[in-house]
């Protein structure tokens, strides 16, 4: 049994989050998809889903301020809420995380306000589909990035 785990922890771990690998590595690989996935974010609730600015980043120092703190953000936060919301989690069956994303890209956008940084959300439902966009962009760019995407093909 204890191959088996070795096995899939071989195939599926991302080179850089090994941990012989500098934890500093290891962030900034994190922190360069969330950055993608805002630019990714900005440009579809912008683009497809608005006709005007409902997500808005100032300037290039603004989005590395404001991804830095929405990872921040979302590191602290995320687990209380989520484990406070668990009936919820329960009732709608895990759906209720996306309003929980939603809620923390808000808080982010809020302590970016509060410190004068170049990011602005216009609402709730803006919020919800850009947390929905960071979610599969970054679960996407997690999977590129990752040494063997899918495992070992048997042939």
């Amino acid at each position: 049994m204890p191959t088996v785990y070795y096995t899939y922890w071989d195939n599926t771990e991302p080179q850089w989050d090994r941990p012989k690998v500098p934890w500093i590595v290891r962030i900034l690989v994190r922190w360069g998809i969330v950055i993608l996935a805002f630019l990714a974010t900005r440009w579809f609730v912008n683009n497809i889903v608005y006709e005007r600015d409902r997500w808005f980043i100032e300037d290039w120092q603004a989005l590395l301020w404001a991804t830095a703190i929405f990872v921040f953000v979302r590191a602290l936060v995320r687990p209380v809420l989520l484990f406070l919301t668990c009936p919820l989690q329960l009732i709608t069956l895990g759906l209720f995380a996306l309003v929980i994303n939603a809620l923390i890209v808000l808080l982010a956008e809020k302590v970016c306000h509060w410190l004068s940084i170049g990011f602005d959300v216009d609402g709730f439902w803006p919020a919800f589909i850009g947390a929905l966009i960071i979610s599969l962009v970054s679960f996407a760019l997690s999977r590129v990035v990752r040494r063997s995407p899918f495992g070992k093909q048997k042939r």
